[in-house]
């Protein structure tokens, strides 16, 4: 059988690898169980889940993490069917999103933030785990905390979190690490109001009520790499030394996961479809007056977004 090779998004001098290392990205699932229609195309969420399955598991990858907003509305019952369809081979963890973990102003059963932890972290967050030759690193950028609601879509970053992050990150090596977290950073958050300026989107980014702490302990230790998602659309952006990669969503166009391709080299990062041409058509119709579909395509038409190798692997 053979495999789609995917499109090169970007080929990047860091993260390197002393062994060769696949890492499978996806993030923005949104799986519903009982809705449908508009541009995260909920109706087929569980169809666009199985496909991110498939592609992982018919490829050697070695480890596999998810971004953020593993289902609609963080349910009970969409974790449940989440885990009935989210059999990956390789070792898989999450970190939460916006939609995962219980608000104020929502009035749905939401899924305890323990129980996240329990059930897609090695145990607790945030989380320290070893993909091959990578140092990959969990953050919990959603509000809510344990018996206490988040009363905002905003990310938020705790004292004690960042405390945990300096002192981890004092024992990495800082071209072998990667930090996902689901919020993302004021520079993406920026790249969206340049888009503003030659096309017609209006919306804003729902970042981080407090970034200032986070973005000074990345800094200081050189991270190779931040992994975000929440806006659906691909992007990578550099911020006075901190590296940003956006992950496309599998929900909505382009339905699609990453693959990083880390070596002594550097990393190649491919972007693999989930659903085919009529499934772009079809989320396209549901989606085209959102402004994260039209970014989406824009930012596709560019790749590789970034390039600093000088001939391919």
């Amino acid at each position: 059988m053979t495999l789609h090779a995917g499109q090169v998004l970007a080929r990047l001098e860091r993260p390197t690898s002393p062994e060769r290392t696949r890492l499978a990205v996806c993030s923005d699932i949104h799986l519903a169980t009982d809705a449908n229609g508009t541009w995260k195309v909920f109706h087929r969420t569980e169809r666009h889940l199985r496909a991110a399955v498939d592609c992982v598991n018919e490829r050697d990858i070695d480890g596999v993490v998810i971004a953020g907003d593993l289902t609609r509305n963080g349910r009970p019952v969409e974790f449940d069917r989440f885990d009935e369809l989210a059999r990956f081979d390789p070792p898989t963890v999450a970190v939460p999103g916006n939609h995962d973990q219980p608000t104020t102003f929502d009035e749905t059963e939401s899924l305890p933030v323990t129980n996240f932890e329990e059930r897609y972290t090695p145990g607790s967050l945030p989380f320290r785990v070893q993909v091959g030759g990578i140092d990959l690193i969990g953050l919990d950028s959603h509000a809510a905390q344990p018996g206490s609601p988040a009363d905002t879509w905003d990310g938020r970053v705790d004292a004690e979190t960042i405390v945990w992050l300096d002192e981890t990150l004092g024992q990495t090596t800082a071209d072998e690490t990667v930090v996902t977290i689901h919020h993302n950073l004021p520079a993406t958050g920026a790249l969206y109001e340049r888009w503003g300026e030659v096309l017609p989107v209006t919306g804003e980014v729902p970042g981080f009520t407090n970034p200032e702490p986070l973005l000074e302990v990345l800094r200081t230790h050189d991270v190779a790499l931040v992994i975000t998602g929440h806006l659906h659309f691909p992007a990578i952006e550099d911020d006075d030394g901190i590296r940003e990669l956006t992950v496309p969503a599998v929900s909505s166009f382009p339905h699609a996961l990453l693959v990083l391709e880390v070596g002594p080299e550097g990393t190649v990062i491919r972007q693999l479809p989930l659903t085919d041409g009529d499934g772009m058509v079809e989320s396209i119709a549901h989606g085209h007056e959102k402004d994260r579909v039209l970014l989406s395509a824009a930012q596709g038409a560019t790749y590789p977004l970034v390039d600093e190798f000088e001939e391919q692997w």
